[in-house]
């Protein structure tokens, strides 16, 4: 299917877009895999800080799986940062990366876990993994993984090849670790999804400060800026913090992406 997506793209990712459809189907995206995503589970909420992961946990890959997305629903209701490493179709950089650490299947999303010295593929397994590592003894929500063949592909559908394929005229970036660019972030939220595809398809490599409804990172944020809201974006790189997902993606791709004023760069 990912192929005929691909046909679908809606074209030069980095074209002006229509708002209004963007923020539409982003919008029925996320409310075909509600409730997933966007709510931290009260016992990880309240975790201690010496039970937060010490080292970044480094999922690879990319924003248009819907398998990759149960992966990213899990981290956000377990209040789990994460370094996000993207690998989009024609990925330049962290698509070999993975195959060098042990990525033996070649498929994604892929988990490197510092803290245990977990590495390992096939996302239910992924999600099973992480909450029993990171759950705070709370139950494991089935239905996070037995819906995805029922709802995992209506973002995918709607969202018809964001997210999937490496923007052609991205500059080619080393493997940042730790990465330099956050986002804040939760799964479910339509703006967010916006931002994350453009750093899928420029292969910038991110930490992925998930925010969802319950957590203290939203105090952190509040803390940067007073009246910011997800999706905001912190770019050490080069300086700027902003927020509002269109401001996010257009700066994403005139940054990263060789874009400028209406045309990429001769």
């Amino acid at each position: 299917m990912c192929p005929l997506l691909k046909v679908f793209s809606g074209g030069d990712a980095a074209a002006p877009r229509n708002r209004f459809l963007e923020v539409a189907t982003s919008g029925l995206a996320s409310v075909s895999r509600l409730p997933f995503g966007v709510t931290v589970q009260p016992e990880c909420a309240a975790r201690p800080a010496e039970r937060s992961p010490a080292k970044p946990i480094v999922l690879y890959e990319f924003e248009a799986c819907p398998f990759c997305r149960r992966v990213r629903e899990t981290a956000t209701q377990l209040d789990l940062a994460l370094v996000v490493k993207p690998c989009p179709k024609d990925a330049a950089t962290h698509r070999d990366e993975a195959f060098a650490l042990g990525n033996t299947s070649r498929t994604f999303p892929f988990l490197v876990d510092e803290n245990t010295g977990v590495v390992m593929n096939e996302s239910e397994d992924i999600c099973r993994y992480l909450w029993r590592e990171y759950g705070e003894e709370s139950a494991f929500p089935e239905a996070i993984v037995t819906t995805t063949m029922l709802t995992g592909w209506m973002p995918t559908l709607l969202r018809a090849g964001r997210g999937m394929t490496r923007y052609a005229n991205a500059k080619v970036r080393k493997s940042e670790s730790p990465p330099k660019v956050t986002l804040y972030n939760y799964e479910g939220n339509q703006f967010a999804r916006l931002a994350r595809e453009a750093l899928c398809e420029l292969e910038v490599p991110y930490a992925l400060a998930n925010a969802g409804k319950g957590s203290a990172r939203r105090d952190a944020l509040r803390a940067i800026d007073a009246d910011a809201s997800v999706p905001y974006l912190v770019d050490e790189n080069t300086g700027v913090s902003l927020g509002e997902s269109d401001k996010i993606v257009k700066y994403l791709f005139e940054t990263y992406g060789g874009y400028v004023d209406g045309g990429a760069e001769a």
